[in-house]
């Protein structure tokens, strides 16, 4: 069994830890939620790459892999983005 003293310090080291685990998650919510913003800003950021490739007629090797990758990272994109959002409306 604890003594009084071993109590009190475990109790300490419970709120310590409380205290730690809630600034933790904290941090992690702002860092979802500023991931989430610079998500959503490529499209805007990137507006001309986007356009310049969407305008291509793959008539070259580099014009049919820049699409190929365009439409990977779309892929990737909306995935991300979904399992972002998700992350914030759980909070």
């Amino acid at each position: 069994m604890a003594t009084t003293s071993e109590v009190k310090a475990g109790l300490d080291d419970i709120a310590h830890t409380i205290k730690t685990e809630r600034q933790a998650f904290a941090s992690s919510k702002a860092r979802i939620q500023n991931a989430s913003g610079n998500l959503a800003a490529i499209p805007t950021v990137f507006a001309d790459v986007i356009a310049t490739i969407n305008a291509y007629t793959p008539t070259g090797e580099f014009e049919a892999l820049s699409k190929d990758e365009k439409a990977a990272l779309q892929v990737e994109f909306v995935a991300l983005k979904a399992v972002v959002d998700a992350l914030i409306a759980d909070f």
